[in-house]
């Protein structure tokens, strides 16, 4: 950015420079036309002296002077008294343009002109108004660039400072990460370290003696099968290589689907688990299984956090454009400073009854990933004590599929009829 209001400020006054000197030059050709008959014709009665008129010329002080001479070099008229310094005479009468300092110090534009009978015709002009001009300019060019390249300098340095803060966001988001996955793997490996210890000790006991230690061990190596499996695909995701198979489906088929899976992790939790329609038509573009992970996920957490006897309700409607999916528990709610943070990677409201019930910490975290994947939204709203409500909503098909009318129909069949909405 210097360079460049270098490059421009030089531009600038290199061009006016120019135009300043050609307007000199236009200047000093005009007067010497005029003069030529003064100095080198047969002069009028009332000329006075051996050379140019009086009239508006005499008493040099910085403007318009002249300067003839004759062919051997010696002074034909000289009314303002100019001392000139050594000139080199041009070769034809063509105007010849040159710049010279006078002998009071002050620099001059001339303008050489030979004459039919060999002699010359100096005119000249002061450039004292023009190099005042071009001062003043300079000035203002270096203050005006100097004070545009401090201003640079603060914009570039603040904007700088902002490009920087998501990178500062994301490194410390990774160093998190790193953190988290460690301390989530060095768990499991501590449980199988122990457990492996003690078997070590107590190798001369029969297997069934040990069976217990032998549950602790296959339970963490799952746990950390599912954590390696929620890793990659977090991985993915963040290197934009989450492949998805698309195709229309009704999105109550699939929360159906979903629902039939974990009924039974619900009534071994003695929670009611109810699937509901508005009845309408909801057909989207996804891919089946990939959605049917985010609703497992969905569904997983609601059952893991309300106590026996609650109810998680599955809501399927549409709302305008969307389809969406609402899985709404009667747990223990989330407080609203742990809101904004749930989608967080590793990040748990309860932490210690998260991992007592083996999450990982990264299902919300997937199952936004996978909603926004396919151009859709994940909303969470909580009420401690009272419960939590989150919606799925993804874009409604433009053109319903005839082969899912069908399907709708019988599945609407064997739903309950839709709760009232608390």
């Amino acid at each position: 950015l210097g360079l460049i209001l270098v490059l421009l400020g030089a531009s600038v006054y290199v061009a006016l420079s120019r135009s300043l000197m050609d307007e000199v030059d236009r200047n000093l050709v005009s007067r010497s036309e005029q003069a030529i008959p003064f100095l080198f014709f047969p002069r009028r009665p009332d000329d006075v002296g051996p050379g140019l008129p009086r009239r508006g010329i005499e008493g040099y002080s910085g403007g318009t002077f002249y300067v003839g001479l004759k062919p051997d070099g010696t002074v034909l008229s000289n009314p303002q008294n100019v001392t000139l310094p050594e000139l080199k005479w041009p070769q034809t009468s063509q105007p010849v343009f040159t710049t010279i300092q006078l002998g009071d110090g002050d620099q001059a534009r001339v303008v050489l002109r030979r004459m039919p009978d060999g002699g010359l015709l100096v005119t000249g002009q002061s450039l004292s108004p023009e190099q005042t001009a071009l001062h003043s300019l300079l000035l203002v060019l270096v203050g005006g660039g100097g004070i545009g390249l401090l201003l640079s300098l603060a914009a570039a340095w603040f904007l700088s400072g902002r490009a920087l803060i998501p990178i500062q966001n994301a490194f410390q988001r990774q160093q998190e990460f790193v953190a988290d996955a460690s301390h989530e793997l060095r768990t499991p490996l501590t449980v199988l370290r122990s457990a492996t210890d003690l078997m070590n000790v107590h190798r001369e006991q029969p297997l069934e003696r040990n069976g217990e230690l032998f549950d602790d061990v296959r339970a963490e190596i799952a746990r950390m099968e599912r954590l390696a499996q929620d890793l990659l695909t977090l991985a993915r995701s963040d290197a934009g290589g989450v492949e998805l198979m698309t195709a229309p489906v009704e999105m109550v088929d699939v929360a159906g689907e979903v629902v039939r899976r974990t009924t039974p992790l619900a009534s071994s939790a003695e929670i009611q688990l109810a699937l509901h329609s508005d009845g309408q038509p909801a057909a989207v573009e996804v891919d089946p299984d990939r959605m049917q992970q985010v609703l497992l996920i969905l569904i997983d957490n609601a059952i893991k956090h309300t106590p026996r006897g609650g109810k998680v309700q599955v809501r399927v409607r549409r709302h305008g454009p969307s389809a969406e999916v609402e899985v709404a528990d009667t747990g223990s709610g989330i407080a609203s400073e742990d809101l904004p943070r749930i989608f967080d990677r590793f990040y748990r409201a309860d932490k210690a009854r998260a991992r007592a019930q083996g999450g990982t910490g990264l299902g919300l975290a997937i199952a936004k990933m996978l909603v926004e994947a396919h151009g859709g939204q994940l909303q969470v709203a909580s009420t401690l004590g009272v419960g939590t409500q989150v919606t799925v909503s993804l874009p409604l098909l433009a053109h319903w599929p005839a082969t899912l009318g069908g399907r709708l129909g019988e599945l609407a069949a064997h739903l309950p009829h839709p709760a009232p909405r608390q």
